[in-house]
C-alpha cells in the first residue's frame, strides 16, 4: 500500500495571528471510517477552539496527538483508503490508541489532554477503568509533591502547567514585544461625561450601554479620521492600512485572555456596539466563542474599570498599530480617568498619537 492515496487533514492557514496551534482532542478514534465534512478532531488557537472536519470520505489516521503543538498548514493526520494504511515517515504505523487500551480502561478525552499537556505516559494508569482529568491532576501533583530544596536554592516548589490558552497567549505576547517598538501616552479623560452619555442611549435603546462601548465607538471613528492607527508595518516595511476598523476587546476569563472582535465597528451606532459586545461577553463566558468571534481584528482595546487600577500599560497584538486601555478612575476625582495607547512608533510619533487619543475621548463623549 503507498501513501499516495492518503489525504492529509492540515492545520487551517486561516488563523493568520497564529505560528501554530494546539490540537485538544480527536473526536475520530484512529482507524474509524468518517464520511466527508464529519468533524475529526479539534485545535485550540490563541483565541478559540476550532473544529476540523474531514476533507474526504474515509478512514481517520492520527499523526498528531492531544496536545501536541502543530504548525500552521501542518499535518494533524490522515484520511486514508482503509484502516490499516501505511503512513509517511514520522506517522505512527499502528493505530496509536491500540497500546493504551490494552493497560488502560476508559480515558476521557479531558482526560487524554491533561496528560499531553502535562507530560504523562497513559501507562501510569495502567489497571484503572476509568481515568478522568481529577486523576490526571492528582497523579501529576503527586510525582511533583517530593521536589526538595536540593533542586532550587529557593526551596520545595510544585511545577503547574499553563494552559493552551495561557501557553498561545505568553507566545502571542512575546511575539509582540519582539516585533513592535512600542511607545506609551496616557491622557486624563472627563470619564463623567461619557458615562452620561451612556446613561442617556441606554434610556433611549431600552439595553445596557457602558463607558467602554464609548470609548470603543470612539475608537472605531478616531481611525476613520486617523487611518494610520488601524494598520501595522509588513515585513517588507510597508503600511498595511485595513479599510475596515475591527475594534478586539479584551475579555479575561478564570486567568485567560480571549479578544473577540466587533467587526466594522466605525459603521456601527453605539447602541449597536454596546448589543453586540454584550453578546460576545455571554459567549465569552460560556466559551462559545469560535474563530469567526475572535480573528481579523486591526485595533485592540482593554479596561480596568472596576478593578481599582488607576495606571496601567497593555501589550499591543501582534500585526496591529496600537492598543488603548481604560483605567479604573480613583475614588478621590470618579469623573476622571487615564486612557492610554501604546502604539507602534514605526506607524506613528508622539504627538500623532496623542491626536488620536484627543479624538477618541471627543468621539466617546459625542
Amino acid at each position: 500500500m503507498t501513501t499516495s492515496a492518503l489525504e492529509p487533514i492540515v492545520v487551517p492557514r486561516e488563523h493568520v495571528n497564529d505560528d501554530s496551534v494546539f490540537l485538544t482532542e480527536w473526536a475520530a478514534a484512529d482507524g474509524t471510517r468518517v464520511e466527508a465534512g464529519t468533524v475529526v478532531c479539534s485545535i485550540e488557537t490563541s483565541k478559540a477552539i476550532v473544529e476540523i472536519e474531514a476533507p474526504t470520505a474515509g478512514f481517520v489516521r492520527h499523526r498528531a496527538k492531544a496536545g501536541d503543538e502543530v504548525p500552521i498548514g501542518g499535518v494533524l493526520g490522515f484520511i486514508a483508503p482503509t484502516a490499516d494504511a501505511a503512513l509517511p515517515d514520522g506517522a505512527p504505523a499502528a493505530p496509536a490508541t491500540q497500546q493504551a487500551a490494552a493497560d488502560v480502561g476508559q480515558i476521557s478525552a479531558k482526560a487524554r489532554q491533561k496528560m499531553a499537556e502535562l507530560g504523562l505516559d497513559p501507562a501510569l494508569f495502567a489497571g484503572r477503568s476509568n481515568v478522568r482529568e481529577k486523576d490526571v491532576l492528582e497523579m501529576a501533583a503527586a510525582r511533583h509533591a517530593v521536589a526538595g530544596a536540593a533542586d532550587d536554592p529557593r526551596g520545595p516548589y510544585r511545577m503547574e502547567p499553563l494552559s493552551a490558552i495561557q501557553r498561545r497567549t505568553a507566545r502571542v505576547m512575546e511575539q509582540s514585544v519582539a516585533s513592535i517598538p512600542s511607545s506609551y501616552l496616557e491622557r486624563t479623560i472627563d470619564l463623567g461625561a461619557i458615562r452620561e452619555r451612556a446613561k442617556a442611549i441606554a434610556e433611549e435603546s431600552k439595553g445596557v450601554v457602558t463607558e467602554l462601548d464609548l470609548i470603543v465607538v470612539g475608537i472605531a471613528q478616531a481611525c476613520r479620521q486617523l487611518p494610520r492607527f488601524n494598520a501595522h508595518v509588513t515585513e517588507g516595511y510597508q503600511l498595511q492600512m485595513f479599510e475596515q476598523v475591527n475594534v478586539g476587546v479584551a475579555m479575561d476569563l478564570d486567568g485567560e485572555l480571549y479578544v473577540p472582535i466587533l467587526k466594522n465597528a466605525a459603521e456601527k451606532t453605539p447602541a449597536a456596539i454596546a448589543k453586540e459586545l454584550r453578546s460576545l461577553l455571554y459567549l465569552t463566558q460560556r466559551r462559545r466563542l469560535d474563530a469567526a468571534h475572535l480573528t481579523g481584528g486591526t485595533i485592540t482595546v482593554t479596561s480596568m474599570v472596576g478593578r481599582g487600577i488607576q495606571r496601567f500599560i497593555p501589550i499591543p497584538y501582534p500585526q496591529q498599530a496600537a492598543i488603548i486601555g481604560l483605567a479604573d478612575p480613583p475614588a478621590s476625582a470618579p469623573r476622571s480617568t487615564a486612557l492610554s495607547i501604546v502604539f507602534d512608533h514605526r506607524v506613528a510619533n508622539g504627538s500623532e498619537a496623542a491626536r488620536f487619543l484627543g479624538l477618541v475621548e471627543e468621539l466617546a463623549r459625542g
